[in-house]
């Protein structure tokens, strides 16, 4: 029998399913987005032309925190994979 810790296998399996949910979801999203701004509607236009200017406009310092925050949670997801790896490790040691 194989020596199987639920916790690794739910750990994997979670991942595994919120990132395909995630990227499913998204990639909808955004072609759901694409097809409505697309569309020839005089309106549909005019907010076209809005969503481009203002998004030609943003700056980089309005969203430095964002950014930041987003760095720091890059870096603890590192960092707690490689805890897990450690502790996978200790495990195969112990064993």
């Amino acid at each position: 029998m194989p020596d199987i810790d639920p916790f690794n296998f739910f750990r994997w399996g979670l991942f595994i399913v919120v990132s395909v949910y995630c990227t499913i979801i998204t990639l909808q999203q955004g072609w759901s987005w694409y097809v409505w701004l697309m569309t020839d509607d005089r309106y549909i236009t005019i907010l076209r032309q809005y969503v481009i200017v203002h998004g030609l406009r943003l700056r980089f310092k309005t969203f430095w925190g964002d950014v930041i925050i987003c760095a720091l949670l890059g870096v603890v997801f590192i960092l707690l994979f490689w805890a897990h790896k450690i502790l996978l490790n200790i495990d195969r040691v112990l064993s």
